[in-house]
């Protein structure tokens, strides 16, 4: 008895002095612990998605930890969190976590300590790992969801008995007289109740992690859910669709059906703003599904997609067996009759949209069926559309060029091809003209006078015609690479020139690329009248500052041309494909002479677009027609193939 008061005496006098930094290991671990937790959760891992997260990183303290033992605490009894990390990442981690923690814990032993008694010790650890292991799957999910006194006794106590057992092994293997046994056991004490403050740190944190992710998710939730009807919103029909087109939601065939109110504006001006009490209620769903009995309660989703419409994602249907069995007509009929009986001396105008989902050719169509659906209600005022092939892939189209005029103007990636001009007394190569050419997902083209006409209606003109000038800025770097001296002509509109500030804006980009403005022509179209000469003129003189040179395109197809001519600094004219192609009467050749001598007289060099025989040549050089561009030279050819025809 005397001789374990003196070892107990001894154990004490070595451990205090330790004891201080020991708590400090505590803390440290405690912290480390919180802010892991805190940055896998700000990074979108689900907290039972981090379990290897946490076993690396638990290696990693332990291996940090032993390292700081072994150098900065002094005496015999060196105190050590090693057990309380162990423990703490099968809890956290599982097998996965755990054992990621317990190689570092054996690397860390081999490492600071030597060979020693290193059995003993790894089984030890394991053991603790393994305790951890065997807590998590008793107390997991309730440790998410509870915070007890009790719950953090029970692993306090899995604890002790682990290490009681791992001490009793190495006893077992290594022998009493070989194992400084009072030691080890004094020394475990001690470090019970700081065990304990850490395992109540680690329970409080992963409980606090747990309520706030928790609470994340019902935030999410909340946001795909509308709070007056209780319907999946729009954000949630959105991803629902991202699953579909992504291949991995098992829908199969289906269809998407959008019901509309189309004079909710009538209805609010007779009743109100309806905030308190919308079209859609929290029984809409179940009002769906009684006037559809016909199809079943899984096939069908319901979506709120607006204050006055509705979505239905229709599983295991295609669009023909949806609209033989007149499903929408009836639906929309049983709606009319269902918002009159609510809205008494209202009769709503319902209009339906259906297209049939399929999965995209590729990325930008992804959201097609909605703009194309949008579209579509947008036109009509009641009844049904079925988007067949023609009308759908209309629609489609349409939706497509807007989404791909997006990304033109944030990549500036345009798809452009370019057609050679050569000067007619000799040949050479002298320049291009960028032209449109744009194709959807199946790699059908789609004519440069569809998407000009679609954005124009739109008012977003001069946005297309900055995606080209920004695609064609780009390619005039890849000429200067190539030591090629060019002039590429990009086609604009009065409605850029119009803008105030677009010669400025060009200048800029023309330097950001370090393209000098000699490379640059625009060719202005008539397209539209040049109107706001104040501006315009400013425009002008900004870009002819810079060096860009302008030309007057199709000259000879309206009066203004002349007059165009006159009062601009024109470099180039360009006479009408129309002129060419008849080239070989004599009427069409005097008018083609007065253009010649015309645009001479203003300084101007004459270029004949449609040059597509010999004999055409031979008349515009005669004529004095300074540049050919046409099929006698080459097609318009994407950039890459320009590049080699150029160098060849």
């Amino acid at each position: 008895m005397d001789a374990l008061s003196r070892v107990s005496a001894q154990v004490l006098d070595s451990a205090l002095p330790s004891l201080p930094l020991y708590l400090l290991q505590a803390t440290a671990v405690i912290g480390m612990i919180g802010v892991l937790l805190i940055a896998t959760r700000r990074a979108g891992h689900a907290i039972e998605g981090r379990r290897l997260y946490v076993g690396v990183t638990l290696g990693l303290i332990y291996l940090f930890n032993s390292w700081f033992v072994a150098g900065y605490t002094q005496g015999v009894v060196k105190l050590h969190l090693g057990f309380d990390i162990l423990l703490v990442s099968g809890l956290l981690g599982g097998w996965r976590g755990g054992l990621a923690c317990l190689a570092a814990a054996v690397l860390a032993r081999y490492q600071f300590v030597g060979t020693q008694f290193f059995l003993p010790a790894s089984l030890e650890a394991a053991l603790q790992m393994i305790t951890g292991v065997w807590l998590r799957r008793r107390l997991h999910p309730r440790m998410l969801n509870e915070l007890s006194l009790r719950m953090i006794l029970r692993a306090w106590s899995a604890r002790i008995a682990a290490t009681a057992v791992g001490l009793a092994l190495g006893v077992a293997i290594i022998g009493a007289d070989q194992l400084p046994v009072a030691e080890l056991a004094i020394q475990r004490v001690l470090a019970l109740p700081v065990s304990l403050l850490v395992l109540g740190a680690v329970f409080a944190l992963v409980y606090n992690d747990a309520q706030i992710d928790a609470q994340r998710q019902r935030e999410q939730a909340w946001l795909r859910i509308d709070p007056i009807s209780g319907l999946p919103n729009m954000r949630a029909l959105g991803e629902r669709l991202q699953d579909f087109w992504r291949g991995n939601d098992g829908l199969g065939k289906a269809c998407l059906v959008v019901v509309e109110m189309g004079n909710l504006r009538d209805l609010r001006l007779r009743y109100g703003s309806l905030q308190d009490n919308g079209l859609w209620h929290r029984d809409t769903a179940a009002d769906i599904h009684r006037l559809l009995p016909s199809l079943p309660a899984d096939a069908l989703e319901i979506y709120q997609f607006g204050d006055a419409a509705l979505a239905l994602l229709v599983r295991g249907m295609s669009l023909a067996e949806l609209r033989s069995q007149a499903h929408v007509t009836a639906l929309a009929g049983n709606l009319t009759e269902r918002v009159s009986r609510d809205w008494p001396g209202f009769r709503p105008l319902f209009c339906c949209a259906v297209v049939e989902l399929k999965p995209p050719a590729n990325a930008d169509e992804g959201h097609l069926p909605l703009r194309a659906i949008t579209l579509a209600l947008s036109a009509i005022e009641s009844g049904v559309v079925f988007f067949d092939d023609p009308i759908q892939r209309d629609s489609e189209i349409d939706a497509l060029i807007e989404v791909a005029l997006e990304r033109w103007l944030r990549q500036g990636d345009a798809p452009l091809s370019y057609q050679p001009k050569h000067r007619l007394r000799d040949r050479r190569l002298v320049g291009a003209e960028a032209l449109l050419r744009m194709r959807d997902g199946e790699g059908r083209p789609i004519t440069p006078m569809r998407v000009i006409s679609l954005l124009r209606r739109q008012g977003r003109l001069a946005d297309l015609e900055w995606a080209t000038l920004q695609s064609a800025v780009h390619f005039l770097q890849f000429c200067r690479q190539d030591g090629a001296s060019l002039t590429i002509a990009v086609n604009v509109s009065a409605e850029s020139l119009r803008l105030p500030g677009f010669g400025l804006r060009l200048h800029e980009l023309l330097q950001l690329h370090d393209i000098p403005g000699t490379m640059l022509r625009l060719e202005i179209v008539e397209w539209t009248e040049i109107v706001e000469r104040d501006v315009v003129d400013a425009n002008i003189a900004q870009l002819l500052a810079a060096g860009v040179t302008l030309s007057l395109d199709d000259f000879g197809a309206g009066y203004s041309t002349l007059i165009l001519l006159s009062q601009l600094a024109i470099a180039e004219v360009k006479i009408e494909q129309a002129l060419i192609a008849t080239l070989s009467d004599a009427k069409s050749q005097s008018i083609v002479r007065f253009i010649v001598e015309v645009a001479h007289r203003c300084g101007a060099i004459v270029v004949a677009e449609g040059t597509e025989t010999l004999a055409q040549e031979q008349h515009l050089r005669a004529l004095g027609v300074d540049v050919g561009q046409g099929y006698l030279y080459s097609a318009a050819l994407p950039a890459d193939e320009f590049r080699r025809f150029a160098a060849g």
